[in-house]
């Protein structure tokens, strides 16, 4: 069969067809919106597809410099359709590793094993005979909460000195400001045009948006949107409302109880009262303990392995 390589182009139906072999492969969510919006903001050839003659999709790979460890670069698995040549599924892992390892921002190649995908063991067995090795493991723990019972919390001395009201248009640049100082969402989402397109285009898109303020300057912002269960951002099979994102100012933890009391009195305003309020933090950790933990700990749980070219743990 003859195959046509390409690397990615915007606007050339190349996201359709990445979320179509994704979704039908790992069996997991994804959206031509949501590819479209990570590709644009990565260099064109760390994404690479194979095609027929007539462009119809056979295979994909994808790479993205880590927010969370500088000079880490993490490696998609070669998702390959049945009709797609081997060779061509090799050549595409074989030439991006290649890249990569010639690119002085990458310091360290990883790979993320997500457990939820139906091909998870493929993934992992491919990227074991490729060299990888286990390094750490990515947590997700979620905690579910009553907006009624929360929106009466006492407040500390501390925590009332804070006020918070939601955001409006003439709010993003500051909240911009808040998001690049913050350790975590700074990292992940490094450039101010990063930031500003997840808040306009996503956080902010369907209101329920807060902000957190002590004498005039915003230390935390969160926001809210209902979620349906989809197997991957939420499980089970009942809604939640989801705080989308939070974000707290270094040196002012107890603004984050304020936001999130205020963020439970909006529940209540716009009539989320009977669903829960689902808050949720990631971290990495390469302790068995933690993945012990994960076990016997309700809300906590591996999402992801975390393998590296090379020697692992």
């Amino acid at each position: 069969m003859k195959v046509v390589y390409r690397h990615y182009e915007p606007n050339q139906g190349l996201e359709e067809m990445q979320a179509k072999i994704y979704t039908e492969l790992s069996g997991l969510p994804a959206t031509a919106e949501q590819i479209r919006e990570r590709n644009i903001r990565r260099d064109p050839r760390t994404t690479r597809y194979v095609l027929t003659e007539k462009g119809e999709p056979l295979a994909y790979i994808t790479a993205r410099d880590a927010g969370s460890h500088v000079g880490r670069t993490y490696m998609g698995y070669p998702w390959a359709l049945p009709s797609c040549p081997i060779e061509a599924q090799e050549r595409i892992f074989n030439d991006l590793l290649d890249y990569l390892m010639k690119r002085k921002e990458t310091q360290e190649i990883a790979t993320t094993v997500v457990l939820a995908s139906k091909n998870a063991q493929n993934h992992f067995d491919y990227f074991r005979r490729k060299g990888f090795a286990v390094k750490e493991n990515f947590f997700r723990y979620s905690k579910d909460f009553d907006a009624t019972e929360t929106s009466k919390w006492e407040m500390t001395d501390e925590v009332r000195s804070f006020t918070s009201r939601l955001v409006t248009n003439e709010d993003v640049n500051q909240l911009i400001e808040l998001c690049l100082a913050d350790p975590f969402l700074g990292g992940f989402l490094s450039s101010e045009e990063a930031v500003r397109a997840y808040i306009e285009q996503r956080a902010l898109k369907d209101g329920h948006a807060m902000l957190v303020l002590n004498e005039g300057q915003v230390v935390a912002a969160g926001a809210l949107a209902k979620a349906q269960p989809d197997g991957f951002y939420l499980d089970g099979d009942e809604e939640r409302i989801m705080m989308r994102f939070s974000v707290t100012r270094p040196g002012y933890p107890q603004a984050w109880r304020r936001l999130l009391i205020g963020l439970a009195k909006e529940c209540l305003a716009a009539g989320w009262a009977d669903i829960p309020l689902r808050v949720t933090s990631f971290l990495f950790s390469g302790n068995g303990t933690a993945a012990n933990l994960a076990q016997v700990t309700p809300g906590l749980e591996i999402i992801e392995v975390i393998m590296t070219l090379g020697k692992g743990d």
